[in-house]
Formats: structure tokens, C-alpha cells, sequence
């Protein structure tokens, strides 16, 4: 169970764990879970290319997806159910295995 709750969430925590996805997860999460390139320029204080570069590391990886209204694109916040589940019951065996 803990092996298959690693490799599920393996891509979220390589993903995050650069900080400038996280601060762009971060900003989407302030967005209310989605937000335009230019948007999440402006809360990031990146050029747009790095914020896009950034972004489609995210798509990637499963943490956000893109619509398009017109020219623009709008991401989203967008983990899969399951892979939350797996990064939360690797929570719960940390913290089981944790002495206090």
C-alpha cells in the first residue's frame, strides 16, 4: 500500500518541489484554483515564459489543467482524486510511524 501511494504521488512532490511551482500552486490556490499565465505573472513575480515553463511542468504532472477562453489560457488546480488520496495515506503512515 505505501509503495503504491509513492509511486502515485512521486510526480506531485518532484513537481512541487521546485519552489517556484510552488509558488505558482500557491497562487493558484489563492485564485480559488484557477488563474490566466498573466494572472499567476503578476502573484509570482516571474517573467510569463518561466511561469509558462513552470506550467507546463505542472500539467505534466498531473497538478493543474488548461482551458482556453478565446486567446487565453486558464489553469486550474486540478489533482486527481486518487492521487490525493495516495499522498494522504502516506500522511497517515508518517504519522503513524511518528514518536511523540
Amino acid at each position: 500500500m505505501v509503495v503504491d501511494a509513492l509511486d502515485a504521488a512521486v510526480p506531485i512532490f518532484r513537481a512541487l518541489g521546485e519552489p517556484s511551482r510552488g509558488q505558482i500552486t500557491a497562487a493558484l490556490i489563492e485564485c480559488e484554483g484557477a488563474a490566466t499565465v498573466g494572472e499567476l505573472q503578476q502573484a509570482v513575480n516571474l517573467p510569463q515564459s518561466t511561469v509558462s515553463r513552470h506550467l507546463r511542468i505542472l500539467l505534466d504532472a498531473g497538478i493543474v489543467s488548461v482551458t482556453r477562453n478565446g486567446t487565453q489560457r486558464i489553469y486550474h488546480l486540478d489533482v486527481q482524486p486518487e492521487v490525493l488520496a495516495a499522498v494522504e495515506d502516506l500522511i497517515a503512515a508518517v504519522r503513524a510511524c511518528t514518536i511523540r
